[in-house]
């Protein structure tokens, strides 16, 4: 096979001829045709690995200096193109490989690029064009290397201040202070923090190497034309504190890909080395690149519009145990604006196995740990955690700012507490549960207006898939506490039915009460104890290893 690729690369003179290509790589220099005027880009190679066609995978190579000028090139000159070496796992031969890159080299892009249809790319693929752009023009002393933007793409062109933290040499921009600070505190750790004067400027259209302003002049013209001569003339004027420099960012901001700028001036960046101190002064413009943490692109990669809505929704949550320390922080990850998160347990050695919490967080109050994790993790959550009972809270707080009330402790007296404050002001409710070995798990959905009590009756244990022997609960020893057996892994089926059931209930797609099931098979029960058999109303889940449906709740 080797010879075989060795012969066709020495018959094929008229395409290529084989260069030095450093230690592990050959490199076969390609015969181009004559370009048109303008599109011409130097010269172009083959380029294979010693290792091939066993390992690695062949390549095309421009001159790096086409990066900005050509698209589909990256920042070390390799061509990045569709239909290229489909790689030793294909099953192609080596010589189709080559052939079927070479090919797609001169049909896909070469061609396409001396016609000019590959021109419109450039703004197809802007982020990486401005991340080779940025990374061309940074240095070790710059001020500023990235800027996260946190809310949503402003309407209009806006001034705002903005926080620096200067260790990491990154800057978190945001309107909201308070949604600042909460990031801050998150990324920062410990960082100092200097303000920055932030010009967010959004354009309609994603910029392009031959689009975005290419020096100082052009992108102050840029700013005196979309804030106005006064406000611009402000803004690069501006100074800090009792009049001492300060960072001016400009971010402009496309549909999907946005271009930061550090204006010259600023404070310096101080560099201590040992006994020697330096500082570096900003003496030009240094483009920077911008990375959305706003909850619509982490959360949902723009996917998803509900994502905006829950950012304004206020979920309160009782019980933060094996299923509701996992639920939280799936709703965190969905999007939700703010938590309330309630109970009253300490997390133990015997917790960590089946909690989000771990060994580090042993002693501690589950509900403030937790909370502070989300908070950390999440920021554009705003959890809020109690240790007491939801009977405690009640006294001081009601339902009336509470979008949805979640009861994951599976108690009685909870269930009532929270069916006596809906009275008083209605919310959407679910109540999640897990029986004995998680062989099933339930989510009641309730929306406004329906009650959990009918006939003054708790219906929870009705609603069992299993009827349980009294010595299922175990007894830890030398203490009163009970507790099921199960592990972790089993319960991640109950938090992705009480999770999914939870977003659906709080985005309005629930109209009537249900009751959504995840039960196991009847191996399953045997596998855990002889005896124990599916009730008649989930008898349908016996020949399976799991299956999961609704019931209507009336």
């Amino acid at each position: 096979m080797a010879n075989a690729l060795e012969d066709y690369l020495a018959s094929h003179v008229n395409l290529l001829s084989e260069q030095s290509g450093g230690e592990g790589l050959r490199r076969f220099l390609l015969r181009l045709p004559n370009l048109p005027e303008g599109r011409s880009f130097g010269q172009a190679w083959l380029e294979l690995p010693r290792t091939f066609p066993d390992n690695g995978i062949a390549k095309i190579r421009l001159l790096p200096e086409n990066a900005l000028k050509v698209p589909h090139i990256e920042a070390d000159g390799k061509l990045c193109i569709d239909d290229g070496d489909p790689g030793p796992l294909s099953g192609a031969s080596p010589i189709s490989r080559v052939q079927q890159l070479i090919e797609a080299f001169y049909e896909l892009f070469l061609r396409p690029w001396c016609a000019g249809d590959l021109d419109g790319d450039f703004a197809d693929e802007a982020q990486n064009y401005w991340t080779i752009h940025c990374n061309r023009n940074s240095s070790l002393h710059d001020a500023v290397t990235k800027v996260y933007t946190i809310d949503r793409q402003p309407a209009s062109p806006s001034i705002y201040k903005a926080k620096h933290l200067s260790g990491k040499r990154i800057v978190v921009a945001c309107s909201d202070d308070a949604l600042s600070n909460r990031f801050v505190s998150a990324m920062g750790d410990g960082q100092q923090l200097r303000q920055v004067l932030v010009a967010d400027i959004p354009v309609s259209f994603p910029l392009t190497p031959d689009t975005w302003p290419q020096d100082q002049a052009s992108l102050e013209r840029l700013l005196r034309m979309r804030l106005g001569s006064g406000v611009a003339g402000n803004f690069l004027s501006a100074k800090g504190h009792r009049g001492r420099p300060i960072h001016r960012i400009v971010i402009l901001r496309a549909p999907d890909c946005s271009f930061g700028f550090l204006l010259p001036g600023g404070p310096p960046v101080v560099i201590r080395k040992g006994y020697s101190t330096r500082a570096y002064p900003t003496p030009k413009l240094i483009p920077l690149q911008v990375e959305r943490l706003d909850p619509n692109w982490t959360f949902g990669r723009n996917q998803h519009p509900e994502i905006q809505i829950r950012q304004q929704k206020h979920v309160l949550v009782i019980g933060v145990g094996a299923l509701g320390s996992p639920v939280i922080e799936q709703l965190a990850k969905a999007g939700i604006g703010r938590l309330t998160i309630i109970d009253g347990d300490i997390l133990l050695a015997a917790n960590i196995g089946r909690h989000v919490l771990g060994a580090d967080a042993i002693g501690l109050g589950k509900a403030k740990t937790l909370a502070e994790k989300i908070s950390r993790s999440w920021p554009s959550c705003n959890v809020s955690a109690n240790s007491g009972s939801i009977e405690c809270w009640l006294r001081h707080h009601d339902l009336s700012d509470v979008d949805m009330v979640i009861d994951l402790t599976g108690e009685p007296d909870v269930r009532l507490c929270v069916e006596i404050a809906r009275k008083r002001h209605n919310c959407p409710l679910l109540i999640g549960w897990m029986e004995p070995y998680v062989a099933a798990a339930h989510a009641c959905l309730l929306p406004i207006g329906q009650p959990w009590m009918i006939d003054q009756v708790d219906r929870l244990e009705s609603l069992q898939a299993v009827t349980w022997p009294d010595d299922v609960m175990q007894h830890e020893p030398s203490c009163s506490s009970i507790f099921q057996s199960y592990t972790s892994a089993a319960a991640t089926h109950a938090v992705a039915l009480v999770a999914e059931a939870a977003l659906n209930l709080l985005d309005g797609k629930i109209k009537r009460p249900n009751v959504q099931h995840w039960i196991r098979g009847q191996a399953f029960l045997d596998a855990q104890r002889p005896g124990l058999n599916l009730r008649e109303w989930a008898i349908a889940a016996a020949p399976f290893d799991g299956i999961s449906f609704e019931t209507v709740y009336e």
